[in-house]
């Protein structure tokens, strides 16, 4: 599926246009000062799609940590430790910056 980016400016300008986009399978996303603050997507993406996205991706995955583990064995209960431990911290940044966009983009508007 395609994936764009327009203003807010231009999603006031070439509604018409965005709607086509979605029609034809595209996802629109609407940005305020460089932030992310809607999306205009297909309406075959509802959620039992989504949860099939899911589900896909979780099979890859798991796919990948079995090649994985035949490879290079199993995975030691202190490498699940570090891996936690690395999301964590990850998420934690990824947060961070979220708020952090949040307020320069109330403090713009």
């Amino acid at each position: 599926m395609d994936a764009m980016e327009i203003t807010t400016e231009e999603f006031h300008r070439k509604a018409p246009q965005i709607l086509a986009a979605a029609v034809a399978g595209e996802t629109v996303t609407v940005t305020r000062n460089g932030v992310a603050v809607a999306r205009v997507v297909p309406a075959g993406d509802d959620a039992e799609v989504l949860r099939l996205r899911r589900e896909r991706d979780r099979d890859r995955l798991r796919e990948l940590v079995d090649w994985l583990e035949e490879e290079y064995g199993p995975v030691t209960e202190a490498e699940l430790a570090a891996a936690r431990a690395e999301l964590a911290a990850l998420d934690a940044e990824h947060k961070r910056r979220r708020d952090a966009r949040k307020e320069r983009a109330g403090e713009a508007t």
